[in-house]
């Protein structure tokens, strides 16, 4: 019978396995390594560096930029910064100057506007008479003649209704809050109900005698805090679409 052969011996000691394991591991490891030094090379970091920026300009709090900012550095609410898109107020204004040029009583209104709104200061005494809520007659001239401008546009109007500091002498106004904002709903009425403007665009409030132009220590003055004033905001209605499941 033929002899079974030995079986051969191991060339190679037995730790040699492991240590060839950790060889491998730290091959992985460096190879790894050099991945990621080329992610971030410095075009790489750039690119990063620059989405980062963008990021936290946009949502970012503090005093210095970002969309939302601080009010003031001890952090007392949070005051949102203008969108970058160009004003359309300053073309509102020269439209509504040019329309009322050609209306009666123009010289006793004033536009005045910044960036967030257009404010008209109508007089009370061009639309009422004293101590009354109802348009006196000719007092449509004025507000038609802003009818078109407020049509073209999509933006919001408030009305807001001022009077002086004397104390209302109609008995259907037990004080100037009621006739302030009596009036200047009124003013909305026209607009919505007559000119068939969209009312959803429309608001009023009344603020009686507590927001003077002048302090009410003359008649002149007092004429000039009695008004009516219409205010376009910046900020337009957004258009409401269906939405159904399907």
């Amino acid at each position: 019978m033929a002899k079974k052969k030995k079986p051969e011996e191991i060339s190679a000691p037995l730790w040699f396995v492991s240590y060839a394991d950790l060889v491998t591991n730290m091959l992985c490891f460096f190879v790894m390594l050099f991945a990621f030094s080329t992610l971030d090379s410095p075009k790489r970091r750039q690119e990063s560096q620059s989405q980062d920026e963008k990021f936290y300009a946009v949502f970012s709090i503090n005093s210095a930029q970002g969309a939302n900012q601080w009010l003031n550095n001890g952090g007392k609410g949070i005051l949102m910064t203008p969108s970058s898109r160009k004003s359309e107020m300053p073309q509102i204004v020269r439209k509504i100057k040019n329309k009322l040029q050609k209306v009666s009583l123009a010289e006793k209104i004033l536009v005045v506007s910044n960036d967030q709104m257009v404010k008209i200061h109508i007089p009370s005494g061009v639309l009422f008479e004293s101590g009354k809520a109802e348009m006196k007659k000719g007092s449509e001239e004025v507000l038609t003649a802003l009818v078109p401008i407020i049509s073209s546009v999509n933006n919001f109007v408030r009305v807001d209704g001022h009077t002086d500091d004397l104390p209302a002498r109609n008995t259907l106004f037990p004080s100037n809050w009621e006739l302030s904002t009596a009036r200047a709903c009124a003013v909305v009425r026209f607009f919505t109900e007559k000119m068939q403007l969209d009312p959803e665009r429309f608001s009023a409030q009344g603020f009686a005698d507590q927001r003077p132009r002048f302090p009410n220590d003359t008649e002149a003055n007092r004429e000039a805090n009695r008004r009516v004033e219409l205010v376009i905001m910046a900020t337009e209605k957004k258009v409401k679409r269906d939405f159904k499941w399907e």
